[in-house]
């Protein structure tokens, strides 16, 4: 099992019996604005369905998502989704009660840094709805940049495609965090 240890908090491959978990803290209007698979409202069923094909796809190495927690406790979501071998593309969320303390860019930070550092990744992607600048905040932060490119992306919890913003990282551009391990 790949375990990310950052200075504040603990990122683990996320199980099927998180379903519960998922379930209360994505039934959140601005975690699926904000995200493009997450629909609203968001049913223990839907979790359920997330937790077992997220834990299918992390075995077969195509999707690398980590249930980021705070002293045991799962306060938001992070991870890759290999497009190519050396192509990854990472996303995330945070709860509500743990917005705004700098959670998703600790969590970036260390994901991106397991993509380079133990997947081989050359580049990573990585988008955000343009109304939601905090989150391209958040990946100016990790190291990724503009890439001038704008594109329509379809967001389940829109319920229809919003203007996105495209972002790029290289792995030589990359800073790794003096403070995240893997177990």
């Amino acid at each position: 099992m790949t375990l990310i240890h950052t200075r504040r908090f603990l990122l683990r491959p996320i199980e099927e019996i998180d379903a519960p978990v998922f379930a209360r803290l994505c039934n959140d209007e601005q975690i699926a604005r904000n995200t493009s698979r997450i629909p609203h409202p968001y049913t223990l069923e839907d979790a359920e369905g997330f937790t077992a094909a997220i834990s299918q796809a992390f075995a077969l190495g195509k999707e690398f998502a980590f249930a980021v927690c705070d002293n045991g406790e799962l306060i938001a979501c992070c991870g890759v989704t290999r497009i190519t071998i050396e192509l990854y593309e990472l996303g995330y969320w945070v709860s509500a009660p743990a917005r705004g303390c700098g959670v998703a860019t600790e969590a970036a930070r260390a994901v991106s840094h397991f993509a380079f550092a133990e997947r081989s990744a050359e580049k990573l992607l990585a988008g955000h709805f343009t109304d939601n600048p905090a989150s391209g905040r958040v990946l100016e932060k990790t190291g990724f940049r503009k890439t001038g490119e704008t594109r329509k992306q379809f967001s389940l919890g829109r319920g229809g495609e919003a203007e996105s913003a495209r972002m790029a990282m290289m792995r030589e551009d990359f800073a790794p965090p003096p403070d995240v391990t893997f177990a």
